[in-house]
């Protein structure tokens, strides 16, 4: 059943106790013959809502039987997503910033400086009809990072995806790692999860939703030598994205985890030449994976993972299960 309808008013249900939690949205719309009928309607469309709204009515099946949606005629194609991308000047934060980019998304882009390379990063992005702006923001910082999240949502006025991808490696066996080397891995690498997911959140609440995706690493189950503060860190954002993703997923935030293995970067690069080659022995793949491949995996998680979250995707093409 379709029909045109225009809504006479609505009303937000909400679940106590505190966080109040929008349940649904519930309302009374009058259809083209005058007949009135009690309706849901998406919390996506909170923001547009108001009385005399036309749309159409809408029957679905639902867990709870037959209910009939009220859905507003509105243009959401033209709506344009912001995603915020953390340590993005480079290597697998660029590739996802070119990747989104591609899937018509706006791209903050955030690092502690902005390189050459992030330079002609912007430009690229630009080339391809989207806007992209960079945030300067020590993510490991809450202050800086509520500042950088205040001036994304002044330029763009949302943020639809948060991926947070900064990280540092600083090796060492542990009774050589210094306490400055373990804290600051730590809160370069985990402590900036937290304050960057919280400061968006309430943002994304607002919005009826958004995706949060969290790179962890390989290293988190298996544990390299001389890695304890690495390791520790990104074994962290997975018990993190777990419990972001049942605390929030009722606000239809989905939150993810992707561990890469042995992917082209500057970290990879550094590994001694006999070393490495040990490594990409182990890989049945025979070589190592490419920023754009992680990228694409987080692409995916975005747009079409509607109904994936607080799960980890291992992408090391079978060096480790």
């Amino acid at each position: 059943m379709k029909k045109m309808a225009k809504l006479l008013c609505y009303s937000q249900v909400y679940i106590v106790p505190p966080p109040f939690k929008t349940a649904y949205v519930v309302g009374i719309a009058e259809d083209e013959d005058g007949k009135r009928h009690p309706v849901r309607i998406d919390n996506e469309f909170v923001k547009i809502l108001k009385s005399g709204l036309e749309g159409e009515l809408i029957k679905r099946q639902t867990d709870l039987g037959e209910m009939l949606y009220f859905v507003p005629n509105t243009d959401t194609g033209n709506i344009e997503r912001v995603a915020l991308i953390t340590g993005a000047t480079r290597g697998i934060g660029k590739a996802i910033a070119l990747e989104l980019a591609k899937k018509s998304f706006n791209i903050a882009i955030n690092d502690i400086e902005l390189s050459d390379e992030g330079n002609s990063l912007i430009k690229e992005i630009v080339k391809m009809g989207r806007r992209a702006v960079f945030v300067k923001a020590d993510v490991s910082k809450c202050i800086e990072v509520e500042a950088m999240t205040k001036e994304i949502m002044e330029k763009f006025g949302r943020i639809d995806v948060l991926v947070n991808n900064v990280g540092i490696n600083i090796d060492r066996l542990l009774v050589n790692m210094t306490p400055d080397m373990w804290q600051k891995v730590i809160e370069t690498n985990l402590t900036s999860v937290y304050n960057c997911t919280r400061a968006v959140i309430p943002y994304m609440i607002d919005l009826g939703g958004g995706r949060i995706v969290n790179i962890s690493s390989q290293a988190a189950f298996d544990g390299p030598i001389g890695q304890a503060n690495y390791a520790a860190s990104k074994g962290g954002i997975i018990s993190f994205t777990r419990v972001i993703s049942r605390e929030y997923g009722q606000y239809n935030i989905l939150c993810n985890a992707i561990a890469p293995g042995c992917i082209r970067t500057r970290m990879t690069d550094s590994i001694p030449k006999g070393l490495l080659r040990e490594r990409i022995s182990n890989i049945p793949l025979g070589r190592r994976g490419e920023p754009e491949e992680v990228a694409k995996v987080v692409a995916f998680l975005v747009t079409d993972g509607t109904f994936i979250t607080g799960q980890v995707i291992k992408v090391n093409a079978g060096e480790y299960f």
